[in-house]
């Protein structure tokens, strides 16, 4: 009982390939507005984003973004708890980004 449709593995890691990179640039676009935007409350002292919001952003893959924003606005770079965290996430993202590399190399 043979498939009709041949698994081209090389074209879908292409497209999962892209994917990520699509996923990564469009979180690390919010993650960037978001810290301009905490950053533009702080400055105002008005109500500011929760920590766990900016968190959330760099986990779901915004972390070049936030990364970014932080050297930009110069916000957020000195806050060593915040920094541990984050550091934490940008290791993880270092990691699945190895892991991709070395499957697209392997296949």
């Amino acid at each position: 009982m043979g498939s009709d449709w041949p698994l081209n593995v090389p074209a879908l890691l292409d497209f999962l390939f892209r994917v990520f990179v699509a996923w990564q640039v469009v979180w690390g676009l919010v993650a960037f507005v978001a810290v301009w935007r905490d950053k533009q409350l702080a400055r105002s002292r008005e109500g500011r984003l929760p920590e766990a919001t900016l968190h959330r952003f760099e986990r779901l893959g915004g972390w070049a973004g936030s990364w970014a924003a932080q050297q930009v606005f110069r916000h957020k770079t000195r806050k060593v708890a915040y920094q541990r965290v984050f550091r934490r996430i940008c290791l993880w993202w270092a990691v699945a980004w190895a892991a991709l590399l070395a499957l697209v190399v392997w296949i």
